[in-house]
């Protein structure tokens, strides 16, 4: 009798730990819908464009760069640029996406430190060359 009772409790508690963990593991939290939200929002944004290039920074440190090809539900698909062929990556791996940056924006951006820099130092030189007490007498 014991025993009988004993596996009947054992088994509802083995079935209920199944049916809990498997209702649980489909709900998502309010924080992961809006991230789900965001990225599928941006993704959508660079598959209109058929030219962008992206990189996307996976939650593993993994990063993957190409353009992307389509969009599904919970998943969308970036084709890479190395020829390695196309990768689908669902919306809760991904860090974040953004756009790579054009050659001519990094050249554009060296470009105006050079010159920042070189407009400081002849600043420099001139209020140097203006100073009586630095030059002696």
């Amino acid at each position: 009798m014991c025993k009988r009772f004993l596996s009947t409790i054992m088994l509802a508690l083995v079935i209920g730990s199944a049916s809990l963990n498997a209702t649980s593991a489909q709900t998502r939290t309010m924080k992961e819908l809006q991230k789900i939200a965001k990225i599928k929002a941006r993704a959508a944004s660079f598959s209109n464009e058929p030219k962008a290039k992206v990189v996307v920074e996976l939650e593993d440190g993994e990063t993957i760069k190409g353009s992307v090809r389509s969009i599904a539900d919970d998943s969308f698909v970036v084709e890479n640029f190395n020829g390695s062929g196309a990768t689908e990556i669902a919306y809760l791996q991904v860090k974040d996406i953004r756009k790579k940056p054009a050659k001519g924006l990094i050249v554009g951006e060296v470009a105006a430190a050079a010159g920042a820099s070189v407009g400081l130092l002849y600043l420099t030189a001139f209020l140097l060359s203006k100073c009586s007490p630095c030059i002696g007498p």
